[in-house]
Formats: structure tokens, sequence, C-alpha cells
């Protein structure tokens, strides 16, 4: 028995455009720091788990570049998705291929695109987690502590402690990303937590709830595993569900670690700018920019040198080819700029 790693690593990143391309997307960007995202996600479990008990499921376009951040896996640990079936099919994949060398093996689900600043602390409840499920049994969230009613992330309402040793609670629902009056009622009642999408199981456990509440995906990967050779022609036909309504929502013994870790999954550049240092008229750069009689401007440059004169509350974001300028609470709206590229065949662009 083992402890294992699984890292998701198949998003495409379209809210950083034009930092994130489609064959560059956020988890090998190195947006804050000197490591990738990817890097820094592998890295910051290390004294956990050792890289031959890591797997990565990425698409099959980004396999070389999961290859080249994280050079101390396995090659053959790192599953390229032909189409992307959501993070289910992801997750029991890998499960699956866990499965077959540790059956009683304990796994950590991590997404490749967040940022732990606490990352000691974060350890610490991975260790919680993981021998709450080796002890207990049941699968386990990690749910951070909200400190805004923020509404592009889902929540999870916990019913009090599970077991007397660790700080653990049960889950009682999952909620979907809530309207503003929702999120605000919900933060104001410390009954809810912000879903990290990090998780903890065991292996042989989770296959079980994959067989019961998802069988049309069990008996696919059942037959991915006994000949992939057919990846390109199963894994597209294999139904396309998120973990937690596929397995989450379901299970009974679903429970969550409160996590104050200082975690933000980083989703746009408005993310991004709470984490950059400010001078005292709160402007913030990363790369070169030159700010004159300016307030609370966000510049992000690959290159070109950028400068203000009497702006304020403004981003922008500048690489070799394309420049956006965005209002700060639109930060959610750069895919409109990526649909609109698409639509207008400016491939080289994407």
């Amino acid at each position: 028995m083992a402890r294992w790693l699984v890292i998701l690593a198949g998003g495409r990143g379209e809210r950083f455009w034009p930092l994130s391309r489609m064959m560059h997307p956020k988890q090998f960007l190195t947006l804050m720091g000197d490591r990738s995202m990817i890097r820094s996600t592998r890295d910051r479990v290390r004294p956990l788990i050792d890289p031959d008990h890591t797997w990565v499921v990425t698409g099959q376009d980004y396999v070389q570049k999961v290859r080249g951040n994280l050079p101390d896996v396995p090659s053959d640990h790192i599953l390229g998705e032909p189409v992307g079936r959501n993070t289910a099919p992801s997750i029991a994949w890998a499960a699956a291929q866990i499965q077959r060398v540790d059956p009683n093996g304990t796994v950590l689900v991590l997404p490749s695109d967040h940022m732990i600043q606490q990352e000691a602390r974060f350890r610490q409840l991975v260790v919680d987690a993981m021998n709450a499920a080796e002890t207990h049994g049941g699968f386990y969230t990690f749910g951070i502590v909200p400190t805004h009613p923020e509404t592009g992330y889902g929540y999870i309402e916990h019913d009090g402690m599970a077991f007397d040793e660790y700080n653990i609670l049960t889950v009682r629902r999952f909620i979907e990303k809530p309207p503003l009056e929702d999120a605000e009622d919900m933060v104001a009642s410390g009954q809810y937590f912000w879903n990290s999408g990090m998780f903890v199981f065991k292996v042989g456990e989770f296959m079980e709830s994959v067989e019961r509440y998802l069988p049309e995906l069990y008996r696919g990967l059942t037959a991915l595993v006994a000949e992939p050779e057919h990846l390109d022609e199963i894994f597209p036909e294999l139904p396309q569900v998120s973990i937690d309504h596929g397995i989450m929502e379901r299970a009974s013994n679903v429970y969550v670690l409160p996590a104050e870790i200082g975690w933000d999954d980083v989703g746009t550049f408005a993310a991004l700018a709470r984490h950059l240092p400010r001078n005292d008229e709160q402007n913030a750069a990363k790369g070169h920019a030159i700010f004159v009689e300016s307030q609370n401007v966000t510049a992000i440059s690959e290159g070109p040198v950028v400068s203000f004169i009497g702006v304020k509350d403004l981003f922008v974001v500048a690489t070799k080819d394309a420049v956006l300028i965005l209002s700060p609470e639109r930060s959610q709206d750069v895919r409109k700029v990526v649909q609109a590229l698409k639509e207008a065949q400016h491939n080289h662009l994407l």
C-alpha cells in the first residue's frame, strides 16, 4: 500500500489570453515565482509523495510539455487524453492505472494550476486526509474558508464533526456557482466552504463508486486498460461528467477538511493581480512598466515596456504579438476575446 498523486493538467486557460495559448496554456505559465504552475503543484507535495508515485492526466497535445516541466515523473505515468471529457474520466483513468499496481493505494488529486501560499499547512492537511481515508474510508476534499462572497466558485455545506481524532467535517451538499445574494448569505452563515477541487480517497473505494454511480464510464475504462492501443476510439465515447456530479454528490461518506492555506485558483487576471506587489498608488507590474500619475493599474508584459499616464483601474497584458486592455471587473470575460478570434479565424493568435 502506497500513497499516490494525480495531477489534472488538461485545461486550456482561455481567461489568461494572450499569455495562455492553445499550445501553452495556464498550467505551463510561470505566473508567480520562478516555476511553472504545474511544477509548483508537484513540488509542494514532494515531501509526501515521490515522482515515481505521481501520475499526470493532460491533453495529448501537452504530453511533451508535461515531460519538460516534470522530467522526474515516469513518462508512462503521463496520460494524454485525445479529447477532454471533464474530471471524472480523467481521475478515473489515472485511478484505474494505480489500482492495477496498488489496489490498496491512497490517492491525492490536485489541479495543476492552483496557488497555495501556506504549503506546510497544506501538507499537514493532506496527511490528515490520507490517514483518515486509510482508517475510516470515504472521500475527502479540502474546503477553502471563504474570504468574500465569490460567485465564480462552487461551495460545500458542512454538517458537523465526522471523527474525534481529526478536524474533519461531514459534507451535507455541494452547491453550484451561486448568484451574489446567495453567496453573501452562505459566507455570512459560516457553514460553507469554497470547493477547491482537491480530493483524497482509497483507490479501490473510488473505483467501486465509479462502477456503482457511473457504470458506462467504468465499462469504458475497463476496456481502455485492457486495450490501451484503442485509446483514440474508446476515450471520446466516455461520458462527460465532473467528479462532483458523478461521484461526490452521490456518495454518502464525503468529508471536508477546513483549509486556511492561502489558496487561489488564479483563474483570472483579477485573481493574479491580488498577489502582485503594489506601490503607493496601488500600481503593480510583472515585467517592465512605467506609471505616471496613474492609480490601481496592473501591467503584465512579456517584453515591451508598457507605460501609463493619467489612468486608473486598468489591466494591460502585452505579449510579442497581442495586447489585452481590460477593465478589472470584466476579467471573467476574456474568453469572449478568444471566441471572437476563433470566429474571425485568427488561429495564429490562439
